[in-house]
């Protein structure tokens, strides 16, 4: 309702004169009436206000969010504990960094150890880095697997990001070929030396 319409309004009540209205002084009907109209012209108006700015802030239970945050600032800092906010803005240094306690990630029994210096989380023994498989990830940061334990990974597949999930799946079937193409040409070489080894060996029986 237009600011306007409403002064009219409580014009138009107070200047309304009763039968009982004497010497220009108004009875004590007259005010209350306009009071009381003013009075539910703000509680009209103050409750569209308040709609206005709720209406965009409000959680599942009613209460605004900008209100929700400011009680849990308020109390973290009169309990000592780290602002809320400064922990939401701090990121992951590794990939699914928000599922670890104390530096591991133990998802349906499998366990990742996290290694913030290279950005990655790491699935068995990474001692040997020739036997490991490295596979960078959709949002940054690697999944480092030994190649032995390359079968626990089914286990914790959901924890993977479907994205993630198909670059894993993608790496492990790309390195398994490779991996088959190598051990074919090693066979080949043994086999090779085998035969030069058994001519040499035949020619010298000969002489």
């Amino acid at each position: 309702m237009r600011i306007g319409t409403g002064m009219a309004g409580m014009e138009a009540v107070r200047d309304r004169k009763g039968p009982e209205e004497r010497g220009g002084r108004f009875r004590t009907g007259s005010y209350s009436e306009a009071m009381s109209f003013e009075n539910s012209m703000w509680m009209i108006s103050g409750s569209r206000v308040q709609e206005l700015e709720e209406k965009d802030g409000r959680e599942e239970n009613g209460v605004p969010k900008e209100k929700a945050e400011a009680e849990k600032i308020y109390q973290a800092a009169v309990s000592g504990k780290p602002n809320p906010v400064e922990n939401l803005r701090e990121a992951s240094k590794v990939p699914y960094g928000y599922l670890a306690k104390d530096g591991v990630i133990e998802y349906n029994g499998v366990c990742f150890v996290c290694d913030e210096k290279t950005n990655s989380i790491c699935l068995g023994d990474m001692t040997d880095t020739k036997n490991v498989l490295t596979i960078t990830l959709s949002g940054g940061g690697h999944l480092k697997v030994n190649r032995n334990s390359v079968g626990l990974l089914s286990r914790a597949a959901g924890m993977f990001s479907p994205e993630d999930l198909n670059l894993i799946m993608r790496a492990i079937a790309q390195d398994a070929k490779i991996m088959s193409v190598q051990k074919e040409i090693e066979d080949a070489d043994a086999e090779i030396g085998n035969q030069l080894g058994n001519d040499g060996s035949d020619g010298n029986k000969e002489t």
